[in-house]
């Protein structure tokens, strides 16, 4: 088997993960959420504003500030949605899922035996220590 089938077994793997899954779904939500995308349109014409006052020859920088606030807020209130806070919780577990896997490679192409190496912090650490003596 070359590295790049078995790069292929663990994408399929990935993706019958269910946090992938959950992760999926939460975005096809925020996708169709409608508050979400009322809340982006507003953004987006925030954002435009900004621009448009920015390219000026003698922008207004209180107006600047204000449009920044107001996008500052905007986007606030976007990720306090609950479409948004369910589509961040499943990338917590998608992008957990994913270090575990990039830790496990990183120990593996550092020398450990892929059979028996576990990805804690203590290995974690030595690895670092490993790669810091390697720079010297």
């Amino acid at each position: 088997m070359t590295v790049m089938e078995a790069a292929r077994i663990l994408g399929a793997s990935i993706q019958e993960d269910p946090r992938f899954a959950a992760y999926q779904d939460a975005q096809a939500i925020v996708a169709n959420d409608e508050q979400v995308k009322e809340l982006s349109d507003n953004l987006q014409t925030l954002q435009d504003q900004f621009n448009a006052e920015a390219v000026k020859e003698q922008p207004d920088e209180k107006l600047l500030n204000d449009l920044q606030e107001q996008g500052s807020a905007m986007y606030q209130t976007i990720y306090q949605t609950p479409a948004m806070t369910r589509m961040m919780d499943a990338k917590e577990g998608m992008d957990s899922m994913m270090n575990e896997v990039m830790n496990f490679l990183y120990l593996v192409i550092g020398g450990a035996d892929p059979k028996t190496v576990e990805v804690t912090p203590e290995t974690m650490q030595q690895m670092q220590a490993e790669m810091m003596q390697m720079q010297q």
